[in-house]
């Protein structure tokens, strides 16, 4: 769903690191960012094994360097604050941007919580893109990929603590 950011990303950045949970959907991506010139690592992690995540994680920044900006979207965000903290104690300045979005709550409501649970870090700027939905005539529908894409792409650029994509008062 961040694939169209995820180039725009590599094509203006010398390295990218991209996470996912299956090697396939990871491999189509590293075609497409061929392109971009950028050197890009792929990471097939599951996420439901929260602590091998993290480990996983720290491993690869130990062998590659430290991240300056990093877009997540893990959809238990607790292991998205988790990994922000994480990130944060490496000792380098870092802009995270944590990606929320519910099909059950508000997801403003969510992010709102969310943030107040996440510990200062002075190498942290911790920031929000919140996922609404879009009216459609008389209904409400979920964004589309190249909407949730353009979206984070606006949140990296604006550098707010908290970026709306969508309509987020129809919950």
């Amino acid at each position: 769903m961040l694939r169209e950011a995820s180039v725009a990303l590599a094509s203006r950045s010398g390295r990218l690191t991209s996470v996912a949970r299956t090697q396939r959907s990871l491999l189509s991506l590293d075609a497409e960012l061929a392109r971009t010139g950028c050197v890009h690592h792929l990471l097939a992690l599951d996420w439901n094994v929260p602590d091998r995540f993290l480990a996983e994680i720290e491993r690869h920044i130990g062998a590659t360097e430290p991240p300056e900006l990093v877009v997540a979207w893990i959809h238990e965000d607790h292991l998205a604050l988790r990994l922000a903290a994480v990130l944060a104690r490496m000792g380098h300045p870092l802009r995270f941007f944590h990606v929320v979005g519910s099909a059950r709550t508000n997801p403003k409501q969510l992010a709102d919580s969310l943030s107040q649970g996440l510990e200062p870090h002075p190498n942290l700027r911790y920031h929000q893109v919140v996922l609404g939905a879009r009216r459609s005539g008389g209904s409400m529908r979920w964004l589309t990929h190249q909407e949730i894409s353009a979206g984070v792409l606006q949140a990296i650029e604006a550098g707010l603590a908290q970026w709306m994509v969508g309509d987020v008062g129809g919950y």
